[in-house]
Order: structure tokens, then sequence, then C-alpha cells
């Protein structure tokens, strides 16, 4: 039986390599990516991680970590906690990069997002939303952002010459690609950090600035590989850390 690996990393484009660049499929693991689309749309770490448990059953799997990617850390230990609930073992945390979920993160996010859609000229404040208030009230939050973005996005459509179904379909559509996103940035911030019964391992990159204990993990073990951040999952360090922390590896066939 393969041994199968849950993994939490974003699918959004960017420059950094993702998880599945590790090869570690060519180890023998399965690796079964929690983050594919649908995305829920619940805004809290606990709940959202629940719909992820949700959608794939575990009967008949081997599961020998879980391995997240930057801000996907705190959502992967409310998973690992929420499998302990359900009645599975504590699994170890494979950390990449992790990031605790913060409100300068999810205010720093939301504004590049405007900034890339063009919301204000250079030197005016990218948003209208009191971001600091509305982030204690996720939902709120979410409604708010949804609102904005749709007059924004729609805003960019008018000279394009296309009629009011098309706008509302392509407005539509590009909104939710954000909100996608940002649930995961906020659920992230909205997470408790709790206690799962398992260590943690977070394997960084040169100067990443989180290299002390996890909060909530047993044990915390810190790997630093030296590389740029974008280069980290894949290089054959990382891979090579990773698969030392398991107690055993399936060979190659």
């Amino acid at each position: 039986m393969a041994r199968t690996l849950l993994v939490l990393d974003y699918p959004g484009r960017r420059t950094e390599a993702h998880i599945s660049d590790l090869g570690l499929d060519a180890h023998g693991y399965e690796l079964l990516d929690l983050l594919a689309a649908p995305l829920p749309d619940e805004v809290t770490g606990r709940e959202y991680a629940k719909a992820l448990a949700g959608r794939h059953s575990l009967e008949g799997r081997e599961v020998t970590a879980v391995l997240a990617y930057c801000a996907a850390a705190p959502l992967a230990q409310e998973l690992a906690r929420y499998l302990v609930e359900a009645g599975h073992p504590p699994l170890p945390l494979i950390f990449f990069n992790a990031t605790p979920g913060t409100a300068v993160g999810v205010a720093h996010d939301y504004t590049a997002i405007l900034e890339q859609l063009g919301a204000a000229p250079p030197g005016e404040p990218a948003t209208g939303l009191d971001l600091p208030r509305l982030l204690q009230s996720p939902r709120d939050l979410i409604h708010a952002m949804n609102g904005e973005l749709d007059r924004i996005v729609r805003q960019s459509l008018v000279g394009d010459l296309y009629d009011e179904e098309e706008v509302n379909e392509a407005s539509a559509q590009i909104v939710a690609v954000y909100l996608d996103l940002l649930r995961h940035q906020i659920a992230a911030y909205h997470s408790a950090a709790p206690a799962w019964g398992g260590d943690a391992v977070n394997v960084v990159s040169a100067g990443h600035p989180i290299q002390s204990d996890w909060a909530g993990a047993r044990r915390t073990h810190v790997v630093r590989v030296d590389c740029a951040p974008a280069e980290l999952l894949s290089r054959s360090e990382t891979r090579d850390s990773v698969l030392a922390h398991f107690p055993s590896h399936p060979h190659e066939d």
C-alpha cells in the first residue's frame, strides 16, 4: 500500500516551486492535494480544515504526514487536530517556509490585489474598507471585499465593449478567483494553533523569519536550506530532509 501525504499548497500562480516539484511520488508516496478546486468558502481555520477533510476519504489509506507551504501551515495544523478528534493518530506536520496568519498579511494580500486591478492612483489608499475592524468578523469582511472587488472589476470592464451580461459573468469569475485566495488567508489568520499531539518540521530557506518553535507542536525541528525562497521546493536537500523525518519510507520500485 502506498503511503499517503496530505498536501496543502495553494494552487495560485506564483514564481516559487510547489510541493509537487519535490518528486516525493518517485519515492513511493501518494500525494493527496487537499487544496484542489473548488476551494472551501469557510473563513475560520477549523471550519476550513473540516471542509477539506470532508472531501476526501482516508479509509484504506496509510497517511504518513501533512505537508504545507507558507500560509497553509496554520490550516494544516487545524486539519491535524480535526483528524485526531475524528479518531486518527497524531500526524507529523512538515512545513515549508511556514508563516502564521497575520492581520498585516491579509491586508497586504488584499492591497496587492487592488493595486493589480488599478483600484486607485499611486499615493492614494487602495481600499475604503476598515480592514482591522472587519477582520474580527471574517464573513462580514469577505462580504465587504466582494462588494469592493466587484465594483472595481466592473469599472475596469466598462470600456471594453462588453454588454451587461458579459460584464456580470466576467466580474463574477474574476472576483471569485481573488476571494478564494482571500478566504484561504483569512482562515489561516482565524486559526487557533491547536495542540494535536504531534511534531512539526519547518524546512526554511535562507533568512526565513520563522525559525523558532511552532506553537501547538509537541516538538519542532527546523531544517535550514541555503537557497532563495523560490527555490526551496525544487531543491534535493529539501526532499531529502522530508524523507529523513519519516520513520521509514517505501523504496522505489
